[in-house]
Order: structure tokens, then C-alpha cells, then sequence
């Protein structure tokens, strides 16, 4: 069990010397792990999470590895990167913005992967298996793990209908740096990426370096504070994370919009409902009054003539009462 405590503060990226640009910026992300030269940082991360063997896998090729201009002002672009071996399709993305539809979305993006990793002719048995690593930095389940893994698996029956598909997510407020100590670093590699990935100022990238026996973490905490000095590159990433700043904004006035129109329909359908009740209740209570009447009626008709037959009172009370009129 991890210690589960209050998200490190995340404001003035660029303002504070002692704050160095986010790798889980997917900007940042991209130009870490898609550089060719930090190959051995992105099989370290996938070996943690997924817990595959990447170099017993053969090949490891990146494909979408470049970050176009269309792409960062395409309204919330999606900059991940994609992985091939001799046996997987793995798809890795790091996402700051909880669009609320992304389990949908990502459900998408891996089904394509997995319709893509058949060649066309071949049979659907040469499909690889096809994992995706979503890195969010928000909260998406209702549970304590930050790590959950999911595959097409029926609990009440123990069966397992493929091994061809996982997905995995990580959650990063969930296990913030301030919460992780240095032992839950060296003992996990899964608690050590999730630290990378939360550090914010430079004393808690040194922290982590001192403290994890990855060298691959290690290097990642290097390699980010090169691309920080990068005067270039810092700005870059200011504009991208202005960008999902207002993406998350629109996102934010849609939901407001959605919720204040769904209130006055709500209104409108409750005034159609409680009218249709009334006409209901009115239509319910003019057929009682109506029998009522109608039965008054027959019965000052039946005491008319009862009483022309010379029927006195107490005959005509036990006729209408059903009973034998005594003599």
C-alpha cells in the first residue's frame, strides 16, 4: 500500500528557477521517449507497467515519433507513440485533460491498433497482441491502486477469452511524489516512472535519483533536465501547455452548457409530466363524478316510478338497497 496524500502543487511551470518542464506534458513526453537514443528509457517503462520482456522481444521499432506543427494546433491532438516487436503492437500515451470519454477513447485507439496489426490477406490468428499504457494525470476509477490492467477476462467463469489484449492505466494523483518514499522507489519500478512522472522541482528530481537503483530512471531524470536548459524547448512547451490549459477550459464551459440545458429540459419534461398527471387525475376524477351522477339519477327515476306503483318510503329504501320490499 502506498502512501495516498495531497497532489504536489502544479502552478508557474516557467516562472519558478527551481521548477523544471513536466515530462508528463505530452509535448515533453514525445521528445524524451520517442528519441531513438532513449530507447532503453521507453522498454525500461513499458517492461514496468505491462510486464513484458522488451529485450527478449526482438525488434523494438517506434513509429509517429515526430511532433508536426498540425499536430499541436490540431484542438486536443493526441501526441503518443506507438511500438512494434516480433509479438506486440503497443500503443503509450500521456494524457493531462479528463475529456470524460476517455475509457471510450481509448477503447478506440486500441482497437484500431489491433485491426492494424493483421495484414491484409492474412488470417485473424496472425493479429498480435495489442497493449496500450495510458499515463493520465487525473483520477479515472474509483479505487485506491493507481495501476490498474485490464483483458477480456469472465470472473464468474475463470475464463480468459484472449491474451491478445490488455490495457493498462496509470493514475498519477493517486500516488504523488510527496507521499512516495525512497524504499517504495528502489523496491518498484512502477512507484519510480509514477515519481518521474510527478516531479516537479529539482530537489525532488534529485531525490529520485539518488534514491532509485534504475538506471534507466536515473537517465530520464538527466535527460529532462537537459531539454529544461533548453531555452527552446521550454518555450514550446509554455505554448502547449497554454494550449491544453484552453482545451481544458472549453471542455469545462461544454460540461457547464451540457449541465444547464439538461436542468431546463429536466424543468420542461417535469411541467409536461405533472400536466399530464393533472389531465390524468381530472379525466379519473370526472368519470367517478359522472358514474355518481349518472347513478343518482337512475335512482330518482326508479323512486318516481316505485312511488306511482304506491310503494311507500321504507319499500322504496329496501328496493334500492337490493333487498325484497316487505308488504
Amino acid at each position: 500500500m502506498y502512501n495516498i496524500g495531497k497532489k504536489v502543487r502544479k502552478g508557474g511551470i516557467f516562472t519558478d528557477s527551481d521548477e523544471l518542464i513536466s515530462p508528463k506534458l505530452d509535448i515533453v513526453f514525445k521528445k524524451m521517449f520517442g528519441d531513438i537514443n532513449n530507447s532503453d528509457m521507453l522498454k525500461n517503462l513499458v517492461s514496468a507497467y505491462l510486464g513484458i520482456d522488451t529485450e527478449g522481444e526482438g525488434k523494438f521499432e517506434l513509429s509517429n515519433t515526430e511532433i508536426t506543427p498540425e499536430e499541436l494546433r490540431r484542438k486536443f491532438a493526441r501526441l503518443d507513440l506507438r511500438i512494434s516487436t516480433e509479438k506486440s503492437e503497443i500503443d503509450v500515451e500521456v494524457q493531462v485533460l479528463n475529456t470524460l470519454d476517455y475509457n471510450d477513447r481509448c477503447l478506440y485507439y486500441w482497437a484500431s491498433l489491433y485491426t492494424s496489426s493483421v495484414p491484409r490477406g492474412e488470417e485473424y490468428r496472425e493479429a498480435k497482441q495489442t497493449m496500450s499504457l495510458n499515463i493520465l494525470d487525473f483520477k479515472m476509477f474509483d479505487c485506491e491502486s493507481f495501476n490498474t490492467n485490464f483483458v477480456f477476462f469472465d470472473p464468474q467463469n475463470n475464463i480468459t477469452l484472449s491474451d491478445k489484449a490488455r490495457i493498462m492505466f496509470v493514475e498519477l494523483p493517486k500516488i504523488p511524489i510527496r507521499g512516495i518514499t525512497p524504499e517504495q522507489i528502489r523496491s518498484d519500478d512502477r512507484v519510480a516512472w509514477a515519481a518521474f512522472f510527478n516531479a516537479r522541482r529539482k530537489e525532488e528530481f534529485d531525490m529520485l535519483k539518488e534514491s532509485s537503483n534504475n538506471p534507466n530512471v536515473q537517465k530520464a531524470v538527466t535527460v529532462i533536465r537537459e531539454l529544461s536548459a533548453d531555452d527552446r524547448i521550454r518555450e514550446e512547451a509554455r505554448k502547449r501547455e497554454n494550449a491544453l490549459r484552453d482545451e481544458q477550459s472549453a471542455l469545462y464551459a461544454h460540461y457547464k452548457k451540457g449541465v444547464a440545458e439538461g436542468i431546463d429540459e429536466g424543468i420542461l419534461i417535469g411541467i409536461d409530466r405533472g400536466i399530464n398527471i393533472g389531465m390524468d387525475k381530472g379525466i379519473t376524477i370526472g368519470m367517478d363524478k359522472g358514474r355518481a351522477e349518472g347513478r343518482a339519477e337512475r335512482d330518482e327515476e326508479i323512486i318516481a316510478n316505485l312511488r306511482k306503483m304506491g310503494f311507500s318510503q321504507d319499500q322504496i329504501e329496501q328496493a334500492l338497497n337490493g333487498q325484497k320490499p316487505t308488504p
